[in-house]
């Protein structure tokens, strides 16, 4: 998608998007749009659907959630994000890496992760700027934190319409979620999950990728089982 096929989108969803091309009010329609969802909460009947899809337990599903989102799938109207840079620059062939060096890393570097939403979400929106499908596939998005690299698999179309359809409600992100983990092969791994870190490893390494265990993923995994099989 390029930003032309954004600005129709965003036209068509009654957005002001002013003249062809990105521009301030055409930024100001994206932010609009992903916090106009209505943003119902989770409910129980969300987690246990999700758990019966995936052969597992509620606990399992909400230690997932808790470990993610730290209980915050929305901010502000918006879902809690995390814009990657290294991922970023992968998706872009590392074109924007000297030009825009908050934006686009090579390497993964901890520095580059503003701590407020606002500082995430401004990252997201001027990756956006420069890339339409790369700025909204580099960010992981709401309670579950997918990336938005996973659109294909989530189901959507194409980027955009995952950040849209997170951006809705924590019932479309549970459902991101199940299909994430039936499409990435992780249901086996899923029903390991325990309050035991160990039986966490395979899900985390799966879910989070092979530097898992520098942030202890397992661990606050089977952290947040153990909270939730109280």
């Amino acid at each position: 998608m390029n930003h032309a096929d954004l600005q129709r989108r965003l036209s068509t969803l009654g957005h002001d998007t002013g003249k062809p091309g990105w521009g301030p009010l055409m930024r100001a329609a994206v932010y609009d749009e992903l916090t106009r969802g209505p943003d119902h909460a989770i409910t129980q009947f969300d987690i246990d659907q999700a758990a019966a899809m995936l052969g597992g337990t509620a606990a399992q599903v909400w230690a997932v959630y808790r470990a993610e989102s730290s209980g915050d799938a929305f901010i502000d109207g918006r879902p809690s994000i995390l814009f990657e840079p290294h991922r970023f620059s992968r998706s872009t062939d590392h074109r924007y890496d000297k030009s825009h060096p908050h934006l686009s890393s090579r390497s993964w570097n901890k520095k580059l992760y503003p701590g407020s939403q606002a500082g995430r979400w401004k990252q997201l929106l001027d990756a956006v700027a420069l890339d339409v499908d790369a700025g909204f596939m580099s960010a992981s998005y709401g309670g579950f934190q997918i990336l938005g690299e996973n659109y294909a698999v989530c189901g959507a179309h194409d980027p955009w319409s995952f950040a849209w359809r997170q951006a809705q409600t924590e019932g479309d992100q549970v459902e991101a979620f199940v299909r994430f983990v039936e499409g990435r092969g992780l249901k086996a791994a899923f029903r390991r999950i325990s309050s035991d870190p160990e039986t966490c490893r395979p899900f985390s390494r799966g879910y989070n990728g092979t530097g898992y265990a520098l942030n202890n993923h397992h661990v606050h995994i089977a952290d947040a089982h153990r909270s939730a099989s109280r």
